[in-house]
């Protein structure tokens, strides 16, 4: 097993947990000023956009949240007209969760900003480290 070599009182992972976070809070006020959305509820829309319907808990299992959280979520998105929450025919208890066409403009739109975002980023790293960074976090994924 290799270990982790630190920077100082950092190491490699805690790094990734900073960019991730800071990534994160750019996205959001990024898409909040330009789309009135935040990156967690992008979050939810991406996962709604791939495999629809979903219910509640699957969005939840799907994005490592809370129900509750999502629920949350799904309540601002319905109040702005990008998703539709309706009963499950077979089970009233189950909500199932869709976009409406309004919200897949949305998350389009939403796409091409991260898109642009990434891209500008990536910029100042080497196509090199790119690759390579791109390989370290796929081997970490695959093992959680």
């Amino acid at each position: 097993m290799k270990t982790i070599k630190k920077r100082g009182t950092y190491t490699p992972l805690t790094s990734l947990h900073r960019l991730e976070f800071i990534l994160q809070h750019k996205s959001d006020s990024l898409l909040r000023d330009s789309l009135g959305v935040g990156f967690g509820q992008v979050q939810i829309m991406q996962a709604l956009h791939r495999s629809v319907p979903l219910t509640q808990r699957a969005v939840a299992v799907k994005l490592h949240q809370t129900e509750a959280n999502v629920s949350r979520q799904l309540q601002l998105l319905k109040k702005k007209g990008l998703v539709n929450i309706t009963r499950n025919k077979k089970d009233k208890r189950l909500r199932e969760t869709s976009l409406t066409a309004k919200g897949q403009q949305t998350f389009a739109k939403a796409e091409k900003i991260l898109s642009a975002q990434h891209k500008e980023l990536l910029k100042m790293v080497d196509d090199r480290d790119v690759k390579a960074l791109d390989r370290a976090v796929s081997h970490l994924l695959k093992a959680l």
